[in-house]
């Protein structure tokens, strides 16, 4: 080989390297890509089935809150006997003093294993769950049914 083509040689081998490494650059990133749609969409949609219970608005309060009220926080129990008051209806309204009352019933047997406090209705209004346009009268917003999630 004669030395004034050797450069050209290598300048050829190194366009080829740099051909080479962008195709498996872009090889990999297809791959990569509907992988990980695939796990973002597919936990999500176990999640949602999972974690929403079947909510029987028909049955009565005691077991309505004993099936559901478990690992709930309280802003959480108090979204959920808003929404049994409600029949899970967004647009009923119901007054502190019901969700107070039925509350103070399950306490004493301890289905919610704490007192009621004024500060649950704040948080689950912080949170989005619930909506007060009057005072002491609240109502369930679309996104209520959250409260199952455990983010």
């Amino acid at each position: 080989m004669p030395k004034g083509s050797s450069p050209t040689s290598q300048e050829v081998l190194a366009g080829k390297l740099e051909a080479i490494r962008s195709l498996v650059s872009d090889c990999i990133s297809l791959t990569a890509k509907p992988e990980r749609r695939r796990n973002q969409r597919s936990p999500a949609i176990k999640k949602d089935k999972a974690l929403l219970p079947s909510l029987r608005f028909d049955s009565n309060a005691r077991a309505f809150v004993k099936s559901h009220a478990k690992g709930l926080s309280g802003p959480k129990k108090f979204v959920l006997i808003l929404a049994y008051l409600a029949k899970g209806d967004i647009h009923k309204e119901v007054s502190l003093g019901n969700i107070q009352k039925l509350w103070n019933s399950m306490t004493s047997s301890s289905l919610l294993g704490m007192e009621f406090n004024l500060s649950f209705s704040i948080r689950a209004k912080e949170d989005g769950w619930v909506d007060s346009k009057k005072r002491g009268i609240y109502t369930l917003d679309d996104s209520w049914k959250t409260i199952f999630n455990n983010d």
